[in-house]
């Protein structure tokens, strides 16, 4: 294992809420993998990491001067591609109607069986492990139970799903029924003093906020045309930038997205957009450069679900259809378009938690077939421990060094090897991340315990039994 020398470029994308501002999102990635760098000192040797910052710049820019412990050297040149202020958010109320026409049973139907149907979860968690494999030594769905196996620190999850359990039809209709009491509300005036009425509609307003500037970018990005493509072109002008080399002789690039910015960066790549016209007028003068996109707690498998339905305007369904631009990927179908091995012009890199309900699984099949690329070289779906907490594992990956981190760092030097040994996932981070989560997960538990059970005390005070 060798760091590859030279500059590789490293673009970075944020998703909807993510500190919103310019240059937040790269400070965060780019300390975080600085860090996980540092901390992973191989015996004999010792590493060297420079950070030089213009976080004031457009882009913002931060540099990574990288020596490794056994001399080699390198430059990571990180630019970030902000699309946050691309439109302007919807109204609490537009966004609520446009949830109101989804079939949102079919959603929660893909969140259910993303994370609980998921065979990785059968099993003590290997993180090199792929899908084949788990089926192969687990083909049968275990009984319900959730352990930790002391010894080694590695959490064993096994649930049993044989089939959609019939719950998410009713729970469907209380989240249509939540969505439109909130809906009517935006449209009643509060009026002091008129009761308990002017509460109920100052907390459905108080929802406002995460309609509008989180669920708002989803439903901008997917419904109007003009608007997405304001927020792509954001992207297209950094990659673009760096494939004509105006930061340096960069040798490759590595875009690392998260959330919805794994959408645009996917909208960004596809078939008939700039870059791929860039990269096209590029190789005719005999200069080309691997794409590598990790996407990183991915929402394109939920996105992509809901512009493709059928109560969506034809722009979104045509749009969202796309495969990736066959100048990129090299690939087209079963046409082989390069005569380099595939995975040294394109490769794709998907990490997710294994309980982030956005991904909600793995990247799908039929996406991966949309794509146009070879499932087998070209594409890498990897499950990760970060919380194991529904409510933190999809803010919560710049935070793992022990296994998100050196996923990362293996793609931004090439695809093949870590950068040194110990940069790469050890006994120890997966000893470190498992005792994490466990630990974690039991505090939750001690937390939902003792407010059940402050709100049980309340209600007995309030109904005069205790």
């Amino acid at each position: 294992m060798a760091l590859s020398p030279g500059k590789h470029g490293v673009i970075v994308t944020h998703g909807i809420g993510d500190n919103m501002k310019p240059g937040n999102l790269l400070a965060d990635f780019t300390n975080s993998l600085a860090d996980a760098l540092m901390e992973s000192p191989e015996k004999g040797g010792k590493q060297e990491i420079r950070r030089e910052a213009d976080l004031s710049e457009d882009p913002p820019s931060v540099t990574l001067q990288i020596k490794s412990p056994s001399g080699e050297k390198a430059t990571w040149v990180c630019k970030e591609a902000f699309w946050g202020d691309a439109f302007p958010p919807p109204k609490a109320s537009t966004v609520l109607w446009w949830l109101l026409t989804k079939n949102l049973s079919n959603q929660i139907k893909n969140v259910w069986e993303g994370i609980y149907k998921d065979p990785a979860n059968d099993e003590t968690y290997i993180p090199e492990q792929d899908k084949k494999l788990e089926k192969k030594r687990h083909p049968r769905a275990p009984v319900w139970r959730a352990r930790t196996k002391q010894k080694s620190s590695y959490i064993i999850l096994s649930l049993k799903s044989a089939s959609t359990p019939v719950w998410i039809i009713p729970l469907a209709g209380i989240i249509y029924l939540f969505l439109f009491l909130i809906w009517i509300c935006q449209f009643i005036p509060i009026i002091p003093s008129i009761g308990p009425l002017e509460k109920v509609l100052t907390w459905a307003h108080k929802l406002d906020p995460f309609l509008s500037n989180s669920l708002g970018d989803v439903q901008r990005y997917i419904e109007h045309g003009v608007w997405s493509a304001n927020a792509r072109a954001r992207l297209e002008k950094v990659i673009i930038a760096m494939l004509k080399d105006q930061f340096g002789r960069v040798k490759d690039i590595t875009i690392v997205a998260h959330s919805m910015g794994c959408v645009v960066t996917y909208d960004a790549l596809a078939k008939g957009g700039k870059v791929a016209e860039e990269i096209k007028r590029l190789e005719s003068w005999g200069k080309s450069k691997k794409i590598t996109f990790v996407s990183v707690g991915s929402g394109i498998n939920q996105v992509f679900s809901l512009a493709k339905d059928k109560k969506s305007k034809p722009y979104a369904q045509k749009q969202f259809k796309r495969p990736l631009a066959k100048e990129i990927t090299g690939h087209s179908g079963a046409t082989r378009q390069t005569s380099k091995p595939l995975e040294d012009k394109f490769f794709w890199l998907d990490i997710y938690a294994r309980r982030d309900p956005v991904p909600a699984g793995e990247l799908n099949d039929d996406i991966i077939k949309q794509a146009e690329v070879d499932p087998e070289r070209q594409v890498k779906r990897r499950k990760v421990i970060n919380t194991d907490n529904i409510m933190f594992d999809h803010t919560s990956y710049w935070a793992n060094k022990d296994i998100v981190m050196p996923r990362i760092a293996r793609a931004i030097n090439g695809g093949t090897e870590y950068p040194w040994p110990e940069a790469g996932i050890t006994p120890r981070k997966l000893s470190h991340r498992a005792k994490y989560a466990t630990r974690l997960g039991r505090l939750a538990k001690i937390v939902i315990g003792v407010v059940i059970a402050g709100c049980v005390a309340l209600g007995l005070k309030l109904a005069g039994i205790w």
